[in-house]
């Protein structure tokens, strides 16, 4: 029987004794084979032993995406210690809650990250002890204190990879521990559901400190031979240059990364036929940019969460567009779906419920139980939260969140329907649909939409008629605002917040 790796630092020593010479990472700071990605891994991590990282310490990674975040992670991971990552715009507070939460012990970062000072923020937070490495230095210049050379213990396969932290739109960052044999098993199917084969050349510069890139991209890219091409962030023209350069060929990127391409003033000059696979999401207008727009034409689109492991459903590459454009996939092989009422009963093919998973997602949130009071349900379910249908092929289409239905003149109203509704309207770029109790105590349905372009002044009328003539009468927002992005507020980790939106638009009245 063929060895198969149960952790990620297994899978990149496997392919630094099958596939040596070929690339593993294009980052900024230059280019790594994958018998050179193991050998600084190896490196790194027999110094983080020597320095006195135990298995099961947790070690933060504050840097930009790239060769460091990348080797620092997986030689944590090979010490035996879990990653946990921190967010590169979070202030000296927040770092502070996350170092708290995780019990971190050490922070791998660098005197600056983004014009930031790193090492001032860490010690307003309350943590001091850091490990320097320096842009143009191969491996950090000097270990832990203490350090003498060792032989990392390795990681076990049930042991955690990664302490992820996530929030919804009420809450502040929960701590979500993924295992490697986890993470391993979801990666193989993710990357089987876009038909990835060694040689393959994924491009991200989504954020490395988010689950889309650590615990997705970097294990779908070491379980299936595939080079990481990695940007700090997305760049337009850049970008575009970066990806027909290094010719790559999967696509990872949501709607904002997107928008930037194609916003790019010299979008259209660059060759990126080579994009043949990829993911993408949520709506239906950002899997339409990336299908039509960039040319990708075996995107597939998802569903997922951070406490499963990334996503849970998917398209297969080939799909036809209409699948593609209209519904999230069906269930990977790794995970089960169900949908279910309020009583925890499956609803018949069709109806509308709860999406739950079991399989590969967590068994809890790290550290206190309240975290997840009821979010886990008997027999290893994860109520996720989301409302959805499933089709009677088993495909997935997500309604929207629970807590976010809305209820109008006593009828329910998703809000990602209506928001598909203004998006429709070739003016509208985003829509956001939140609602908010008027002077009688009533729930309105208010409308914030980012144009695309300059806006004419009656864009919101124009957007008024536009719903009218598409849809019930109901399901027409009794306010649309017309806002700039840098309008639209961020939770802690980066999401886009519907409570805070509904704070800000609830200081004007229908």
């Amino acid at each position: 029987m063929p060895y198969v790796p149960t952790t990620l630092p297994e899978v990149v020593d496997l392919r630094a004794a099958t596939d040596p010479d070929s690339e593993a990472v294009v980052a900024p700071e230059g280019r790594l084979t994958w018998a050179e990605l193991a050998d600084r891994v190896r490196t790194l991590a027999d110094s983080l032993t020597g320095g006195g990282v135990a298995p099961g310490d947790r070690i933060g990674v504050l840097l930009p995406n790239g060769l460091r975040w990348i080797v620092s992670a997986l030689a944590v991971q090979h010490a035996g210690a879990t990653v946990v990552p921190i967010n590169t715009w979070y202030r000296s507070a927040e770092i502070a809650h996350v170092l708290d939460e995780a019990g971190v012990a050490l922070v791998v970062t660098d005197e600056s990250v983004f014009g930031r000072d790193a090492l001032a923020e860490l010690a307003a937070a309350g943590r001091p002890s850091t490990l320097v490495w320096r842009t143009d230095e191969p491996l950090p210049a000097t270990g832990p204190s203490g350090t003498v050379p060792s032989t990392a213990p390795g990681a076990r396969p049930d042991g955690l990879a990664y302490v992820l932290f996530t929030s919804g739109s009420t809450s502040r960052p929960k701590p979500v521990p993924l295992r490697h044999d986890r993470l391993l098993r979801n990666a193989t199917e993710i990357g089987r559901r876009q038909h990835l084969v060694a040689g393959d050349r994924l491009w991200i510069s989504a954020p490395f400190f988010f689950g889309y890139g650590c615990s997705n991209a970097l294990p779908v890219a070491l379980v299936h031979g595939v080079t990481l091409c990695v940007e700090e962030r997305p760049a337009g023209d850049t970008s575009l240059e970066f990806i027909e350069r290094e010719r790559c060929t999967v696509y990872y990127g949501f709607g904002p990364t997107t928008r930037n391409l194609l916003a790019a003033p010299g979008f259209g000059r660059y060759d990126l036929s080579t994009l043949r696979t990829g993911t993408t999401g949520f709506t239906r207008e950002d899997r339409r940019l990336v299908l039509t727009e960039l040319g990708v034409g075996g995107i597939c689109s998802v569903y997922g969460l951070t406490e499963a492991y990334g996503h849970s459903t998917m398209t297969e590459a080939g799909d036809p567009p209409e699948t593609v454009l209209g519904t999230a996939g069906r269930v990977l092989d790794s995970q089960e779906i169900r949908i279910v009422d309020d009583e925890s009963r499956v609803v018949p093919t069709g109806d509308s419920g709860e999406i739950e998973l079991r399989g590969c997602v967590i068994d809890g949130y790290l550290g206190d139980p309240a975290l997840g009071e009821g979010a886990f349900r008997a027999g290893g379910w994860l109520r996720t939260g989301d409302l959805g249908t499933l089709d009677e092929d088993g495909r997935l289409n997500v309604v929207g969140r629970r807590k976010e239905m809305l209820k109008v003149k006593g009828i329910n109203i998703a809000p990602v329907e209506v928001e598909e509704l203004l998006c429709s309207h070739p003016g509208v770029d985003q829509a956001f649909v939140v609602g908010i109790e008027d002077d009688l105590g009533s729930e309105q349905m208010v409308a914030a939409v980012i144009p695309r372009g300059a806006p004419p002044a009656d864009l919101a009328a124009r957007l008024d008629v536009h719903v009218r003539e598409r849809a019930a009468s109901y399901k027409v927002p009794a306010r649309i605002e017309v806002v700039d992005q840098a309008d639209i507020p961020l939770t802690d980790t980066g999401k886009f917040s519907k409570r805070l939106l509904r704070d800000q638009l609830s200081g004007g009245t229908p």
